[in-house]
């Protein structure tokens, strides 16, 4: 899937559908290294999980909780139990006259899920925003918060070109494979942004800081107006006119021709 979507062979409708996304992300952490993926990732978002725990991790795609509900990733690993739910352009089910609305819904669910096996239970929510939005959680009880937590598809983006530009030693397929995802996140718009500071310490060496200025007079491409005096420069300055240039009807006449007659000319054309 990933490849078509990459060359544009599968319809929009499709590629906006958060289930396909979800697919190729969470896939991807399931059969890549995890001690280096699934691992590393879990890290970022505070889990502190082994590789043999992170191994024998078991991910469970759209389970079926009792009530129907289905929530989109549950991934069992050491002594956590990680309930996923992710959204790209649709919003969170809302409370009906019959339902609670969708994260009470998972909230309750993954409770029962775990009441017997004394696992750590948390909801992660994933979304397309660029910052949390508190309104889309206002739902979640208070005394569940603590085990709440947010995040988004740009932080994996971000997480998969941190590794691809570490010194770990990946499989070249797998190298490719992180790639092939990060450049589908990139394709959709879900690349993160590290900061200038972060480009540039990995970029450009301390000697050259000064070549990343701009140079008005240098440049031969230019977006913004900078003003007429810096954008015109000449080898040779113009000599301002000693006479007045403009005609002003209070001037004397023009002395050649003060004397003139006016004639009557005729022209004849043969």
């Amino acid at each position: 899937m990933y490849m078509a979507e990459l060359q544009g062979k599968i319809p929009s409708q499709f590629e906006k559908m958060e289930d396909i996304l979800t697919s190729n992300v969470f896939s991807f952490f399931k059969y890549s290294s995890r001690e280096i993926f699934l691992k590393g990732y879990l890290n970022k978002l505070g889990f502190d999980i082994s590789d043999q725990e992170a191994d024998e991790a078991e991910f469970k795609f759209w389970p079926r909780f009792e009530d129907n509900t289905e929530p989109d990733v549950v991934i069992i690993v050491g002594k956590y139990y990680l309930l996923i739910e992710a959204k790209y352009f649709s919003g969170f089910g809302q409370e009906t006259e019959t339902t609670q609305d969708q994260l009470q819904r998972e909230i309750k669910g993954g409770r029962l899920e775990t009441r017997n096996n004394s696992k750590d239970f948390w909801l992660i929510a994933i979304t397309a925003d660029h910052y949390y939005k508190e309104n889309k959680f206002k739902t979640i009880p208070s005394d569940f918060r603590s085990h709440f937590q947010w995040t988004n598809w740009q932080k994996v983006a971000l997480f998969l070109e941190d590794v691809l530009e570490s010194d770990k030693s990946i499989k070249k397929q797998e190298r490719d494979f992180a790639l092939d995802l990060y450049r589908l996140l990139d394709k959709k718009n879900l690349r993160g942004f590290k900061g200038f500071w972060g480009h540039y310490k990995r970029s450009l060496p301390r000697r050259s800081s000064a070549s990343i200025y701009f140079d008005a007079k240098s440049a031969q491409f230019r977006g913004d107006f900078i003003g007429f005096i810096n954008s015109l420069s000449f080898d040779k300055r113009i000599a301002p006119l000693r006479e007045t240039f403009f005609f002003s009807s209070q001037q004397e006449p023009i002395p050649s021709l003060e004397h003139e007659k006016s004639e009557y000319v005729e022209i004849v054309y043969s």
